[in-house]
C-alpha cells in the first residue's frame, strides 16, 4: 500500500512510497529501517499531486518502495500524473513487473539465476525479460546492482554489464557497495573493490558510476537527493 508522499524542492518532484515487496531479499537494506504500516487513499495522493502541480512546485513524480509495481493502484496514479503533465519515474524497481512510466531505475540483483535465487528467493528470468521489454517500449531506463563480495562479485558484475551492453551500451549503470544486513552472511566491500567492479563494467558500458554508502546514508538528511519534506 502507498503510505507516504514527500516533496523535494530542489528537484521539483513528489515521491510516493509503497511499503510492500514481492522479493525476499537477504541483502535488502530496508531491513535496517522501520517501514510504516499505514496506508493512504489514492484520492488523498491525487489531491496532493494536483495541488503541487497547480502551484508549479513539481515537474515529476517518483514511485518508490518497497516495490512500487506490485501496488494495484499504481497504474491509475501513473495515468493521473501524466494527465497533470508530470514526468513519471520508478525511483527503484526490482524489474518483476512493467508499468507505463516515462523512466525507470531497474535493479538487476544478479545475472546468474542461482545467485539471484540465493539473494532474493526468486528467479530472475522475468526480470531480465522485463528489462529488455522496458527498453523496447521506449522507457528511459537505468540499471543498478549491489556488489557483494563472495556473491555478486566481479564475475557477476561482468555478466550483468555484458547483458546490458547487448541491449544498449549507453544505458546508465550504477554499482552500489553492499551494506551488511542481519542474518545475511556477506561482508561489506571496500571502496577499492567497488571501484574495481565499476572498472570491469566500464569495459562494456559507457556510463558507469559507483558508490559506497553506509548505514548512515540510509537516513541522511545532507544529500540533496534525499532532502525531502513529508507532505502526506
Amino acid at each position: 500500500m502507498f503510505y507516504k508522499v514527500t516533496y523535494n524542492k530542489r528537484f521539483r518532484r513528489a515521491n510516493v512510497y509503497n511499503n510492500r515487496c514481492n522479493f525476499r531479499c537477504k541483502i535488502c537494506s530496508y531491513k535496517l529501517m522501520k517501514l510504516c504500516d499505514s496506508s493512504l487513499k489514492i484520492g488523498e495522493i491525487k489531491n496532493v499531486l494536483e495541488e503541487l502541480t497547480r502551484k508549479s512546485l513539481i515537474e515529476r513524480v517518483h514511485f518508490l518502495g518497497g516495490e512500487p509495481t506490485i501496488n494495484p493502484q499504481l497504474p491509475e496514479l501513473i495515468e493521473f500524473s501524466k494527465e497533470l503533465g508530470l514526468y513519471t519515474y520508478l525511483g527503484h524497481t526490482n524489474g518483476s513487473n512493467i508499468v507505463d512510466v516515462d523512466g525507470a531505475n531497474i535493479s538487476i540483483k544478479a545475472y546468474t539465476e542461482s545467485i539471484h535465487i540465493e539473494c532474493t528467493g526468486v528467479s530472475n528470468r522475468q526480470v531480465l525479460k522485463n528489462f529488455v521489454k522496458a527498453y523496447d517500449k521506449g522507457i528511459k531506463i537505468k540499471a543498478n546492482s549491489i556488489f557483494i563480495p563472495g556473491c555478486v562479485d566481479y564475475k557477476e558484475i561482468k555478466e550483468i554489464a555484458k547483458f546490458i551492453a547487448d541491449i544498449d551500451t549507453n544505458i546508465p549503470y550504477h554499482i552500489v557497495g553492499y551494506i551488511p544486513v542481519p542474518s545475511a552472511p556477506w561482508r561489506k566491500p571496500t571502496y577499492e573493490e567497488v571501484k574495481k567492479a565499476a572498472g570491469i563494467a566500464k569495459e562494456y558500458l559507457k556510463n558507469v558510476t559507483f558508490s559506497c554508502p553506509d548505514e548512515n546514508f540510509l537516513h541522511s538528511k545532507n544529500d540533496p537527493r534525499y532532502k525531502s519534506v513529508r507532505i502526506l
